[in-house]
């Protein structure tokens, strides 16, 4: 009887302890947005699947623009894949509040032969963040950059920089310090047309001990249909 009693109640400990247990975490949901790509040097081979159990899609880099837009529906992390050898070449991890991305990649520095090849730098490339008319300025430069543009001064952060309106064109002149001096780093007159937005992507030098910095610009003119609002 005492034997009954006792198994009675360890079963019954178990039910409760099972009851009390915490919920496993749901499935997160699948995230729905768009995605452009861009790199500075030539990348080739890189495919993505754009929603689950979806055969991969190519994914196309050009020198001087955004590529295509393609659709991804999924995880909030976003694999690029070698179709060679099937590798992930770069694990992307898009905020929530994203729509439309930009994956700007570039070769990973990690020292780890293990790691994926390239590293993305992502933009929220929305209409309502970045509108027609302005310019964004992202700044992986490395270097202090300051100067004017469309003659007023600005003081670039690094990083993303909160775009600047400048209409049809933009006046950029920076320059950056060194040895209690002043140098030139960049200066271009940016055409953006009538409907236009412009990215200034600024890189590192060249050469080494240079002060002169590398430069992408990228130009579009959203469709008026694709225009987000901001909230």
């Amino acid at each position: 009887m005492d034997v009954t009693r006792r198994h009675l109640g360890a079963l019954l400990l178990a039910v409760l302890m099972i009851g009390s247990a915490p919920a496993q975490p749901a499935t997160p949901p699948a995230r729905h947005f768009t995605f452009t790509v861009f790199s500075a040097e030539p990348i080739e081979h890189l495919v993505y699947v754009p929603r689950p159990h979806a055969a991969p899609l190519p994914l196309a880099f050009y020198p001087t623009a955004r590529s295509p837009g393609y659709r991804y529906a999924g995880p909030a992390t976003v694999q690029l894949i070698d179709s060679g050898t099937g590798a992930v070449a770069a694990e992307i991890n898009v905020p929530p509040a994203i729509r439309t991305a930009l994956f700007i990649l570039s070769a990973s520095d990690s020292p780890s032969s293990a790691a994926p090849r390239y590293r993305a730098q992502v933009v929220d490339d929305g209409v309502g963040e970045h509108p027609p008319g302005t310019l964004l300025v992202l700044n992986l430069s490395g270097l202090p950059l300051s100067g004017s543009i469309n003659q007023r001064p600005v003081t670039l952060a690094e990083g993303k920089n909160v775009p600047i309106r400048v209409g049809a064109s933009a006046s950029v002149n920076l320059r950056t310090p060194f040895r209690d001096r002043s140098f030139q780093a960049y200066a271009e007159t940016i055409a953006l047309g009538d409907s236009g937005r412009a990215l200034l992507l600024l890189l590192p030098p060249y050469r080494q001990g240079s002060l002169e910095v590398q430069s992408r610009v990228l130009l579009d003119a959203p469709a008026p249909e694709a225009r987000e609002t901001r909230r």
